[in-house]
């Protein structure tokens, strides 16, 4: 798909070369540059198990009361949750993010949720035939694939489970619309 976000890449011409140092060094600089608040919320983002405050300075290069600062702000609207006190550990609320993505479907248009959930369900009925089975908790890897190659198996059923979770989405936003449902927006 053509990139559309004014970078050389849309103009047709040659991609940029990475900087000198590799990515990692230019995604690392470019996230030094943003303020601490940019830095605590892209660490946040990324903590999938509970992480004390002190970890999230750490990570977000700033001072532990700026991180507390920031994550308990983020803990007031809903992006992370508070784990404990004593000490200070948050985690993300994937709860708030299920909801983001959601809202973010909602904008789709009708031709376009429809297109999607044909793909997605294409693409299950693969893994389906594939595996003989209508989900991917009910396979076990080694019972179709040697020991060399189940992680590809493996692989998979990760696969399937995130065409599962995308069709449900999708279909949680067009049962919303029909029942003519809509989140108020300001």
């Amino acid at each position: 798909m053509p990139a559309s976000n004014g970078s050389p890449e849309s103009d047709g011409e040659e991609p940029a070369e990475p900087p000198a140092g590799g990515l990692a060094e230019g995604f690392a600089s470019e996230i030094d540059s943003k303020p601490a608040d940019e830095r605590v919320y892209r660490v946040a983002l990324q903590l999938y198990e509970p992480t004390r405050v002190s970890a999230v300075a750490e990570r977000a290069t700033c001072s532990t009361d700026t991180a507390r600062r920031h994550l308990g702000r983020l803990a007031d609207i809903g992006v992370v949750d508070r784990i404990s006190d004593d000490p200070d550990t948050f985690s993300r609320n994937e709860s708030y993010f299920e909801w983001r993505e959601r809202e973010r479907l909602s904008d789709l248009s009708e031709a376009d949720l429809t297109e999607r959930l044909t793909d997605l369900t294409a693409h299950e009925r693969e893994f389906r035939d594939t595996y003989a089975a209508d989900d991917p908790n009910a396979v076990d890897a080694l019972d179709h694939a040697d020991y060399d190659a189940v992680e590809d198996v493996w692989l998979d059923l990760s696969e399937w489970r995130t065409v599962r979770r995308r069709i449900r989405r999708l279909e949680a936003v067009r049962k919303r619309r029909g029942s003519g449902t809509n989140t108020v927006r300001s």
